[in-house]
């Protein structure tokens, strides 16, 4: 820590890109919402006729049936494929129209707001990798942002010497940060900030610790090992334009931690340089050996496929994104990188804070609601790890929380 990179040139088996974000493209939330409405279309239609195929079989097996059986049967499909057809056509109709508004009312240029950038980003969680697939202005392009926006060149070279990058998790961007604000209202840091600003971990760690603080965006519908590609590559631009800068602090929550485990790990094998200036990794809540919900919905999806009655919602349970996919697993399929650094998880349980009563049960048992204790705590890794539990809390909380705070606080200041 804090020696000087040696020049070096960085491998070529992964290209550079951009340090902020693509500029914005017109945002096309019609054919998006339009080819959304049309697979659930078809797939409702395929379960209608799977369920009237059974009773239909059925019946025409029946003596003196089988004839008024396919009478019925054939104004049956007439009248379906008529009705699914015009909800069809008058869907597409209703969304074209809109896109036409659309494209009138909207500049390409423009810069999405906060609430619809919010939007983006939970589209983005659960179809991120179909809609880079088609080149769809909705995909979240990945990019290093400031309290002010994207990190422009000179933005990089007025880092300070420290910096900590924030990652977060599914469904969310760099907003996410900063909500959930009012756990700070009897807190020591409660007028720490000057009034009007909102409370952060970046934001106190800048003022007390004289860090600088930047936030990735990215598309969490992707796979993680996509996204880890991008950062690594990614870091390899903003760490030349920040010469200055001599450690980069991770610090991902839920699947931002897995990501930054990744891309360290990447970025290792490949010689960049930057991994060398990383001397420590922390986790919030990240399901470093899966998540329960996703490896449900990987259950319900392949018990949906048995059966030609539900395998239509099959198709649509498995529609998920693959980075909902990938949470099934976590990282326990990605290769232990041997030199990884400082690993530092933090873990909230929902038993109570005193842990009286059923709340230790209740925290082993469901962890912090999305992902269980044991699958944060990565019992797994070996290493300089540490692991701090914080009952009481849920997964969300971990993102803006005094009690988490302190415990990052605390790791910052030791890992400098």
């Amino acid at each position: 820590m804090g020696k000087r990179r040696p020049p070096s040139h960085e491998a070529a088996a992964l290209p550079v890109k951009a340090v902020a974000a693509e500029p914005a493209r017109a945002p096309g939330y019609a054919p998006a919402l339009s080819a959304g409405f049309q697979a659930t279309t078809a797939r409702v239609q395929e379960m209608h006729h799977a369920i009237a195929g059974k009773t239909f079989d059925g019946l025409l097996h029946v003596p003196g049936l089988s004839m008024p059986t396919r009478i019925v049967q054939s104004v049956d499909d007439a009248i379906t494929q008529g009705v699914y057809a015009a909800v069809r056509h008058g869907g597409a109709a209703a969304l074209a129209l809109a896109a036409g508004v659309e494209r009138r009312a909207d500049d390409a240029t423009r810069v999405p707001g906060k609430k619809e950038q919010a939007l983006r980003g939970v589209l983005n969680s659960a179809f991120g990798d179909t809609l880079e697939a088609s080149g769809s202005a909705l995909a979240v392009q990945m990019g290093l942002h400031g309290r002010a926006g994207p990190l422009t060149p000179a933005a990089l070279a007025s880092l300070r010497p420290r910096v900590c990058v924030f990652l977060h998790g599914l469904a969310c961007d760099e907003q996410s940060w900063r909500l959930g604000t009012d756990a700070w209202a009897a807190s020591k840091w409660a007028a720490t900030l000057p009034a009007g600003e909102s409370i952060d971990y970046g934001a106190l760690l800048e003022r007390e610790l004289g860090v600088s603080a930047v936030w990735l965006r990215y598309n969490s519908g992707l796979a993680i090992e996509r996204n880890a590609q991008q950062l690594a590559e990614l870091m390899v631009q903003v760490a030349q334009g920040a010469v200055q800068v001599r450690e980069w602090l991770l610090i991902g929550h839920s699947m931002g931690g897995l990501v930054a485990r990744r891309a360290h790990a990447l970025a290792a094998a490949h010689g960049m340089a930057w991994a060398r200036e990383v001397p420590m990794i922390i986790c919030l809540g990240s399901p470093h050996l899966g998540a329960p919900l996703a490896q449900a919905g990987h259950v319900a999806a392949a018990a949906l496929s048995v059966s030609d009655l539900t395998q239509p919602l099959a198709r649509i349970a498995d529609a998920r994104s693959r980075g909902i996919k990938d949470l099934r697993r976590g990282l326990k399929d990605a290769p232990r990188a041997p030199d990884e650094p400082a690993l530092r998880l933090v873990f909230g349980t929902l038993g109570d804070e005193a842990g009286t009563g059923l709340g230790p049960l209740v925290g082993s048992l469901f962890g912090d609601g999305l992902v269980r204790a044991g699958s944060a705590a990565d019992d797994a890794a070996i290493g300089d790890v540490q692991r701090v539990e914080l009952a009481g809390l849920g997964h969300m909380s971990l993102l803006n929380h005094p009690r988490v705070y302190a415990v990052i606080r605390r790791w910052v200041v030791a890992a400098g």
